[in-house]
């Protein structure tokens, strides 16, 4: 291979679409996708994990944002491309530290927002990383984002479209490898060999020699496509607009393996209809989101309200106890105080009545001393006189 020889791959293709299980694929066998606190965590819908860098995320979405758009609402090729340089400098710094972490690793970078701006990096990303292609029925893809999304299919679809028709513009003229995923996860031990053994082919020596493919034995398995339909079948025929057929037609019959991207020029213009979908429906969804969270707010405030009216209710039940029960007590208290003022009314009138006893008695024992005492002297007295006769 002529010219600098890749030290890793750049994964591309429309969410849903597979890109998880290849990337997932190359991790197990050595490949560097970041540290563990660098990925996205896996959820319900990728249980075994994104394998995308939360900075790549967060760089192009915040790219698409400001732009007015975001990954389910594209902005157009045009104010990408206008846009692209300010932000491919930030792209070389992100790749630079992919490249320090891997610590002479291969890398693999993926993150299906890199098809919508490819723009801005493939200069930052040069000969660095080859790029890899992965193919899924749309149908299949749709399906799957409406199950994790509630997307109309026709939104969906348009969201495929978009992203593959960038993915042909960004990527025209390219050698790029190409993996088609239903024939990857149906025969996974075959598809993962060969993978592995045509990125081999490109990369900087020494490279392949870090991996140890036996890992990835497993990660990869049929149980990992959930719907299964036919470009031939009804329900391709129902949803796609011709233009959409086309294009997945031509994917499809792309050899698996290395190939020249060389697309038809219909196939590469970006559709207007597609851009007009995806806006619709994501304004729309943004109106039902206001109205949702302002019904959420005001619902909150409401039960706020009640509960705090019912605290209210609870603290006046309380206070309305507390002055029955001292009522009841003022009650008692002020038959007790009855009770008290008659027992001293009777207590003073028998003090009087004990007084005026004790007041008799004393005068009755002065009147009675002084009649002793009258006694006493008639008879000394008498006395007295019998002894002088």
């Amino acid at each position: 291979m002529d010219g600098p020889q890749p030290a890793g791959v750049a994964i591309v293709g429309m969410h849903r679409s597979g890109t998880s299980a290849v990337a997932g694929f190359l991790a197990q066998a050595g490949y560097f996708a970041g540290k563990d606190d660098e990925l996205l965590p896996p959820q319900e819908d990728n249980p075994k994990g994104y394998f995308e860098r939360e900075d790549v995320n967060a760089l192009n979405d915040e790219l698409f944002a400001s732009l007015g758009g975001a990954w389910e609402r594209p902005p157009s090729r045009q104010q990408i491309a206008e846009a692209a340089p300010a932000w491919t400098g930030r792209i070389e710094g992100l790749l630079d530290g992919l490249r320090a972490g891997a610590a002479g690793r291969p890398l693999v970078l993926k993150d299906p927002r890199v098809s919508l701006a490819l723009p801005a990096w493939t200069p930052a990303v040069g000969e660095s990383l080859c790029w890899l292609v992965v193919e899924r029925n749309p149908v299949d893809t749709a399906l799957s984002l409406r199950k994790r999304d509630g997307r109309p299919l026709s939104v969906a679809l348009a969201l495929w479209q978009l992203y593959s028709t960038e993915l042909l513009e960004g990527l025209a003229g390219r050698r790029v490898l190409v993996v088609h995923y239903d024939d990857f996860v149906r025969q996974p031990a075959q598809g993962g060999a060969a993978l592995l053994e045509r990125l081999g082919e490109v990369l900087a020596p020494g490279m392949a020699a870090t991996l140890e493919p036996a890992r990835a034995k497993g990660f990869v398995s049929g149980s990992m496509r959930h719907h299964s339909t036919d470009l031939a079948g009804p329900i391709a025929a129902e949803t796609m607009t011709c233009l959409q057929m086309d294009l997945a037609r031509w994917l499809a019959a792309l050899p698996t393996g290395w190939a020249e991207l060389e697309p038809p020029a219909e196939l590469r213009q970006q559709p207007e209809s597609a851009l007009v979908a995806t806006a619709e429906y994501y304004d729309a969804m943004g109106d039902r989101h206001g109205i949702e969270t302002a019904y959420d707010t005001e619902r909150h405030r409401a039960l706020h309200f009640e509960q705090a009216t019912e605290l209210k209710d609870r603290h006046i039940a309380n206070i309305e106890a507390a002055l029955e029960a001292a009522a009841k007590r003022a009650e008692s208290d002020e038959e007790r105080v009855g009770q008290l003022e008659a027992e001293v009314r009777r207590l003073e009138e028998d003090n009087t009545a004990l007084r005026e006893e004790l007041r008799r008695l004393r005068e009755d024992g002065l009147a009675a001393a002084s009649n002793l005492f009258t006694l006493a002297k008639r008879s000394l007295s008498g006395r007295a006189g019998g002894s002088f006769l």
